[in-house]
């Protein structure tokens, strides 16, 4: 007698082919997130194909990275061109999409839009990793999202604002992955800025937080990894008021520096977990009601400080440096999530979602 097939079995190996605007050598959040869902499913025995943009011309149109296949799309200048480019060379390189196995897309569901026709019965899986800009989505960016979401058979949301603002109905909801840490005694007083200058991320709301605590005799040591539009903005508000704030642009792996510091100015998930995990204070900030969400959904929103203008925030920094012992249960609470985040715990997340 044959034996049932079993809907809970994985097959032994797997092609999976991703789709990820951008990827390795660039760094980000979901090119992080990518890379290493890939070294995990790598690790597990399947076969990794990634496709994505090449924002640099000097990069290869092809390579492996840590045993995974990279095709890098080239990207005319003409942004009005950019789609039908990216159709263009899907097109001719459908072989790819047919020997996949399922097909994963992180945000970008628009690329594989036309080839839904073609390939109607591929097992198609999206990930949606953040919001647009600076500002609640408009209704063409939900409407993007949804059909993506009702055209695959399953999806992952990172955070649960999108059930609010995209009106999503994800499979499953993360707040990404970290590895551990190595711990290292904290300069006192000293504070680490990790992301990109910008508006979202709120990098002058904490530099007035700066000001406001130098008015008050209570300076702190500031240092900046990252870049970003507000960057020429924050260095003259530095200059103008003399804050003790030094700008390092952009540092591979700054993330690893958090531990050297005794509190973390940080409001993307990714860089929560990381400071988390290096059991230091989260001081996050939100200019507007998505932001807002995005953070105060996070299962240790109450274990973070979340402020909305730079005196709620240097009062709560006050507080920490008068009294620090009162913060530790909370980022004791927190560092116990965080080490719980694993790479291997989000991989499996995926291999559950692709069983259906």
């Amino acid at each position: 007698m044959a034996a049932k097939h079993s809907y809970n079995t994985r097959p032994k190996t797997m092609k999976i082919l991703m789709f990820s605007r951008l990827f390795y050598p660039h760094v980000g959040g979901v090119e992080e997130h990518v890379e290493k869902l890939s070294e995990q499913l790598i690790n597990k025995g399947h076969k990794v194909t990634i496709i994505t943009e090449q924002y640099n011309n000097k990069l290869k149109l092809s390579e492996k990275c840590k045993s995974a296949q990279i095709f890098r799309i080239p990207i005319p200048h003409q942004k009005k061109q950019k789609k039908w480019h990216i159709w263009k060379w899907l097109w001719e390189n459908r072989a790819l999409i047919r020997a996949a196995d399922l097909i994963h897309i992180h945000d970008v569901f628009f690329w594989f839009l036309p080839f839904k026709l073609i390939f109607p019965r591929k097992k198609i899986y999206i990930t949606f990793h953040g919001y647009e800009g600076s500002t609640p989505p408009k209704i063409k960016a939900i409407i993007q999202r949804k059909i993506g979401e009702w055209l695959s058979r399953g999806s992952i949301c990172v955070g649960e604002f999108m059930k609010k603002w995209y009106q999503a109905k994800p499979d499953f909801v993360i707040y990404g992955a970290t590895d551990r840490i190595k711990s290292l005694k904290p300069t006192p007083r000293s504070v680490i800025y990790l992301g990109r200058l910008s508006e979202d991320t709120g990098i002058m709301t904490y530099l007035q937080a700066i000001k406001i605590l130098k008015d008050k005799q209570m300076s702190i040591k500031l240092d900046v990894y990252g870049k970003g539009p507000q960057l020429n903005q924050a260095k003259t508000f530095v200059k103008e008021n003399r804050l003790d704030v030094k700008f390092h642009g952009f540092v591979k792996n700054a993330q690893r520096k958090i531990p050297r510091y005794s509190l973390a100015f940080i409001s993307r998930y990714l860089g929560i977990l990381e400071a988390m995990m290096a059991k230091r204070p989260v001081f996050a900030v939100y200019n507007n009601q998505i932001k807002k969400d995005y953070l105060t959904c996070h299962p240790q929103a109450k274990n973070m400080v979340i402020a909305n203008h730079g005196r709620m925030l240097a009062d709560k920094i006050i507080k920490y440096l008068n009294h620090p012992q009162s913060f530790q249960v909370k980022v004791n609470q927190a560092y116990r999530f965080a080490e719980k985040q694993t790479w291997n715990k989000l991989t499996e997340k995926y291999l559950q979602l692709w069983q259906k």
